[in-house]
């Protein structure tokens, strides 16, 4: 047996539970409609917040200066996180709504949006009682390295919201099988 004839089947172990929750769930235009609105508007949503992170507010005009890798996790943030909400939605027909895991996965996958160009460190400096002076010194340093090392910040979020969304998937695949 060679390589290539092997990887099918053994990526059908691996996504043995996605496969059946995404073939039953799909199957309903209902919730093909709801995965593709939430997609859409959060990836949407995605390219405009990326680009405009220096900014420290939203700026509609900043989506011209998205580059390709802000691009690309605007588009897998969107999916990933259709998927999960829509999974969630789903599985309150078979009573293992788990609203946990799609709630913590999202938070911590837009954490790094908060922590890099916005008032928040300051702020959870100043609430520590850090006075001005520290706070202009500290303050850049820790901003700057969720802004240079955001692709592996980006990176764990997916991974956080895929695992999301493969234990959502099991529990409705699980459910739906009894």
């Amino acid at each position: 047996m060679n390589l290539m004839s092997a990887i099918p089947r053994i990526m059908s172990d691996v996504l043995k539970y996605e496969y059946y929750a995404f073939g039953k769930m799909f199957v309903n235009a209902r919730y093909l409609s709801l995965f593709l609105v939430i997609s859409f508007s959060s990836s949407a949503l995605y390219m405009i917040l990326l680009p405009s992170l220096p900014f420290g507010r939203i700026v509609i005009s900043a989506v011209r200066f998205i580059t390709p890798l802000q691009l690309f996790f605007s588009l897998i943030f969107g999916i990933l996180l259709g998927l999960a909400v829509t999974l969630n939605v789903y599985s309150v027909r078979f009573s293992t709504h788990n609203v946990r895991s799609l709630t913590i996965a999202s938070v911590l996958s837009s954490m790094v949006n908060g922590l890099c160009c916005t008032p928040a460190i300051p702020f959870i400096l100043s609430l520590g009682g850090a006075s001005t002076p520290l706070l202009y010194s500290i303050s850049p340093r820790i901003q700057a390295f969720f802004e240079f090392n955001y692709p592996y910040f980006y990176a764990a979020s997916i991974l956080m919201l895929t695992l999301s969304i493969h234990y959502l998937s099991r529990n409705i695949a699980c459910c739906i099988r009894r």
